[in-house]
């Protein structure tokens, strides 16, 4: 199993996820519009969780990936900054207001040197949080 470092990040707060999904699964199937529960990335490494349908009460969604380049590993550093600036990027157009006027808040969950030296894993995932379960997107929720 693949296992990824999970990043808060914290501006404002609030939120209101996407998508479709139901079941068990591993971070590196995790997808845009995939809903969960935030409890279920804790811990230092994340390897597996449970998804949900966002039309179900969730507290997280997946809004946007980020492919790192090939090579070495740049450092747990280097990933996650890399992870936060595209993520912040990305915030506006899935969210539909820029990260620093949003009440909404990300995270990002980013490959770990194991998991991108042995399984090629070149791939971190933005993450909303709300502090309150949601049942549907924040896609478009302008806030």
């Amino acid at each position: 199993m693949r296992a990824r470092t999970l990043t808060a990040i914290v501006a404002m707060c609030a939120l209101l996820p996407l998508g479709a999904c139901g079941g068990g699964a591993e971070v590196v199937d995790l997808a845009v519009g995939d809903c969960l529960d935030q409890d279920e990335l804790k811990g230092d490494e994340v390897a597996s969780v449970q998804t949900k349908e966002c039309s179900e009460p969730h507290n997280a969604e997946v809004f946007a990936s980020v492919e790192h380049a090939d090579g070495d590993y740049p450092g747990r550093a280097a990933v996650e900054k890399q992870a936060q600036e595209e993520c912040t990027a990305e915030f506006e157009d899935f969210v539909g207001v820029p990260y620093a006027e949003s009440k909404i808040y990300f995270s990002t969950l980013s490959p770990t040197e194991e998991g991108w030296d042995s399984a090629d894993d070149r791939t971190s995932l933005c993450i909303l949080l709300s502090d309150e379960p949601v049942s549907e997107s924040l896609r478009g929720a302008a806030r």
